[in-house]
């Protein structure tokens, strides 16, 4: 009996810890959704169109990151990878501080109309970060309960490890 009292005390103080973890991390806080007003937003990146498990993805986001300086890094998912070997479709970019005349491939221009959108804004860890799908359900719940449609674009704007905002421009 003294074991069991043991092993459920061991359990509680181990639930404990995680939940505390799990709160200093973020976990809890929520998804912010707001409208805002925005202009075009003109992006510079890298597409890449493959399995996840291909090199060059890595390869594209380095480039990124070597190019963007200390601007946000941001991702369009066109088509997301249900497991390792289906295909994946995205845009790696930044706002570039110039907008050159010429580049090189792979790289191109990106520009997104926007008037509107609605931010969903996540500030917590990585490791306790809500997946695409929470995050969509959250504008799409936003967007009903305002009367609005969103045009089906989502564009990440990685600020940091810990805040993310995920733009969904707005149909009008």
């Amino acid at each position: 009996m003294a074991k069991v009292k043991i092993v459920v005390s061991l359990i509680g103080v181990l639930l404990l810890v995680l939940t505390l973890a799990y709160f200093y991390l973020g976990g809890f806080n929520p998804i912010k959704t707001s409208l805002t007003d925005c202009n075009q937003i003109n992006l510079i990146g890298v597409e890449f169109i493959g399995t996840p498990q291909d090199k060059k993805i890595g390869e594209h986001f380095q480039m990124v990151e070597e190019a963007r300086e200390d601007s946000p890094l941001y991702t369009i998912y066109y088509k997301e990878p249900e497991g390792k070997r289906d295909t994946l479709h995205v845009f790696i970019g930044y706002k570039p501080k110039i907008q050159e005349e010429e580049i090189e491939k792979p790289w191109s221009y990106l520009p997104i109309s926007c008037t509107q959108a609605i931010v969903a804004r996540l500030e917590m860890n990585r490791f306790v970060m809500p997946g695409p799908e929470k995050t969509k359900k959250a504008i799409l719940a936003f967007a009903k309960e305002k009367g609005l449609e969103v045009e089906g674009v989502f564009i990440d704007k990685i600020i940091s490890s810990d805040c993310v905002e995920v733009w969904a421009p707005i149909k009008h």
